[in-house]
């Protein structure tokens, strides 16, 4: 089967992103949360927790590099391989591009206090941790505000077919965004959180720096739990708003093909059937969908219904008739091939391209349910991690700090289909309602896109083997002896140099 250059080009973009996001996540939550473990530490006065923020410097370090040497071809494929949509956007994306270059001096040099500035007063380099950690939220944010106008594009005008936006602050007047952020940096804290779980339960299996192992063990559970409580409660005020200004995306992830009549249930396991537009096995909560949408944001359409609403939006955009320039404006017609060029297209051919506007049911429905199952499994773990504080030595304890060491994959497996989620249930738009992916595309082959994606995933598992090696040698190393000096007990410190003796000692 020969791919499209719109197939290659999105295979190349979707491992690009999905790769990039692997290191950005855990820049903002181990940021956070070293802010929180050195800000504990002064408020207690437990030296365990600020060594500890200290032993995640360095992981933080490797990602924010990793994070930035990643980011870049992002914006170079827009320009080369998406000409279509760098058309339309480029207003849009340069506001935001261009308050992230007035950001980033500030950021770099966050960055490079944070991480030399050890020397300093513990509260001053608290003040420079919590400084970064803030302002990485900022800085993610307004990256989220062109994947929230994606989603709805509002604040903007249409002059031909470009973007036009005032400001900045136009792009924040989105009712997506909020939650778009909330629920994007509470699942980073997420990470952040399970990262010093599962270092810490890994050392006290081991015996090694248990003090600190304990005190971030018990930190780091309270602080993944308030992170998990936040991002459930964000992805919860997102499905409400999702009914209302994305009801293709959320019809998708229920695997709703008709409109639900009240008390519907929510699928817990479906196995969504796009050719027969059913679903031929289900397993579900009686009235769940109803609390999914409790806040009265309008009716649940389903999947057939909107199917019809899009056929009805392409014949009235057809009806208009094309541009001066003799192309159809940007709009539902775009999902049609060669939109405004030749006759009018038949009914068929319209109800073929309002068909390709449904995205992949089985994949969204299923993307989310693994999101579903990883919140769950580390909600469960790190309840039980702060109710019972376990020990190598206890009952029970070493299954239960096992499973937090295995339980590290979990946030980067939610965040993934939770990507999977909001870009695959988009689709087929680039731009929801205003231009569908297969006219966002430009001139570049798909063997040449092709090319790009073999270089990098050649590119990206040499970074990954580096960044893995890095990682272990510090996990092994553990926090440097200097380090350690403050907290060990002082009968460690006389057997290293013998006690001094008295003169009348000496003298006998």
């Amino acid at each position: 089967m020969e791919l499209s250059n719109v197939d290659a080009s999105r295979i190349l973009f979707g491992f690009t992103a999905a790769y990039h996001f692997l290191f950005v996540p855990v820049t903002i939550g181990l940021m956070a949360l070293i802010a929180v473990f050195e800000g504990w530490a002064l408020f207690t006065g437990r030296p365990a927790l600020r060594q500890a923020a200290r032993f995640l410097a360095w992981p933080f370090l490797i990602n924010f590099i990793c994070g930035v040497f990643t980011g870049y071809p992002l914006r170079t494929q827009i320009e080369l391989h998406w000409a279509g949509y760098a058309g339309v956007v480029r207003d849009v994306v340069g506001s935001v591009f261009a308050f992230e270059a007035q950001v980033a001096p500030w950021l770099f040099s966050l960055v490079a206090v944070f991480f030399l500035g050890w020397h300093l007063k513990p509260v001053c380099h608290w003040l420079v941790s919590t400084a970064l950690a803030v302002m990485l939220v900022v800085q993610s944010s307004a990256i989220l505000m062109i994947n929230a106008w994606m989603q709805l594009p509002v604040g903007t005008t249409f002059a031909g077919e470009a973007a036009r936006v005032d400001g900045l602050m136009d792009l924040a007047d989105n009712p997506l965004l909020v939650p778009k952020i909330l629920h994007t940096i509470g699942g980073a804290w997420v990470l952040g959180g399970m990262i010093a779980v599962s270092v810490s339960a890994w050392y006290l299996l081991r015996q090694r720096h248990v003090a600190m192992a304990r005190a971030s063990l018990k930190a780091g559970s309270a602080f993944t739990l308030f992170s998990l409580l936040l991002t459930g409660a964000a992805g919860h005020w997102s499905g409400e708003r999702l009914v209302r200004y994305q009801p293709m995306k959320f019809a998708a992830i229920e695997a709703l093909w008709e409109r639900p009549s009240a008390g519907a249930e929510l699928l817990l396991f479906a196995l969504p059937d796009q050719g027969r537009e059913a679903n031929p096995f289900a397993l579900g909560l009686p009235g769940g969908l109803d609390w999914i949408v409790s806040d009265g944001s309008g009716p649940v359409r389903g999947l057939r219904e909107l199917r019809e609403d899009t056929v009805n939006a392409i014949r009235l955009q057809l009806d208009d008739g094309p541009t001066p320039a003799g192309r159809l404006a940007l709009g539902y017609a775009t999902l049609l091939p060669e939109a405004g060029r030749g006759d009018r297209p038949g009914e068929a051919e319209i109800e073929e391209a309002a068909q390709r506007a449904m995205p992949n049911v089985a994949t969204v429905f299923w993307s989310f349910r693994v999101m579903l199952f990883a919140f769950a499994a580390m909600l469960a773990l790190v309840l039980l991690l702060l109710w019972r504080r376990p020990e190598p030595d206890r009952p029970g304890g070493r299954r239960l700090l096992r499973a937090a060491v295995l339980a590290l994959p979990l946030p980067w497996l939610a965040i993934e289909a939770g990507w999977m989620v909001c870009e695959a249930g988009r689709q087929p738009w680039t731009i929801t309602g205003v231009l569908a992916t297969r006219a966002s595309v430009g001139t570049v082959p798909a063997s040449e896109a092709l090319a790009h994606l073999l270089l990098a995933l050649v590119l990206g598992a040499l970074l990954l083997v580096v960044s893995v090696k890095l990682h272990l040698a510090h996990l092994r190393r553990g926090p440097a002896p200097e380090r350690q000096q403050a907290t060990e007990p002082e009968w460690a410190a006389d057997r290293r140099r013998p006690p001094r003796l008295s003169p009348e000692a000496r003298r006998s």
